[in-house]
């Protein structure tokens, strides 16, 4: 039995992944807990003085590794409500394992865009609920569909840093969906993507 609650891990492992963030970006980026997480937010992310476009991230955290094939493995499974599921360019998920020992994330971690998650984590429709299972190979040798997502903690800030870079706002992308039109100053970035109300993204 892990010696915390879910609820102080939620909290400890979002506060780890804010110091990561500011730490290893020298400062570019900066971290804003939302009061309410109806839209799964557990935290938004911009470039320090511009406000134009936010990353909305679910920080997905682990206390333990299972050990298989020879190598560890990050396994997680987590459900969510058919009707808050939201697969979109500014929505990106944080999968890490928290070692206790050592109060800090473990490397590697990994930073999956939300349409990777809904199509590659072994998506399931169970009654009104989306069941997904997140399981990546934490051998250095793998060869396994998470590999392009490993970061180590070092490199969160930069990865984040070259997600601004790279996905520029596009004026012809697709409107924002329904769950995110109301969040104050966040904007589509990157390639079109669909809300994924009715099924994980494919």
């Amino acid at each position: 039995m892990s010696p915390i609650t879910f609820t102080q891990q939620g909290i400890i492992t979002q506060c780890e992944l804010a110091k990561i963030l500011i730490i290893t970006s020298e400062g570019v980026l900066e971290v804003a807990f939302p009061l309410t997480d109806d839209d799964r937010r557990d935290m938004e992310i911009h470039l320090r003085g511009k406000f134009a476009g936010n990353l909305a991230f679910q920080v997905k955290s682990t206390l333990h590794l299972a050990h298989r094939f020879r190598a560890y493995q990050l396994s997680m499974f987590f459900s969510v409500p058919k009707d808050r599921l939201i697969t979109h360019p500014n929505f990106w998920y944080f999968f890490g394992y928290f070692d206790l020992k050592a109060m800090a994330f473990a490397n590697p971690v990994f930073i999956v865009p939300s349409a990777e998650v809904h199509s590659h984590a072994s998506p399931r429709l169970d009654g009104d609920r989306w069941t997904f299972n997140f399981s990546a190979s934490l051998d250095p040798a793998s060869q396994d569909h998470w590999v392009p997502f490993r970061a180590g903690t070092h490199e969160v800030g930069p990865r984040v840093l070259d997600i601004f870079a790279n996905e520029q706002v596009r004026r012809d992308a697709s409107p924002l969906p329904a769950a995110l039109a109301e969040l104050d100053g966040l904007v589509i970035v990157g390639q079109r993507a669909a809300l994924a109300s009715t099924g994980p993204a494919g």
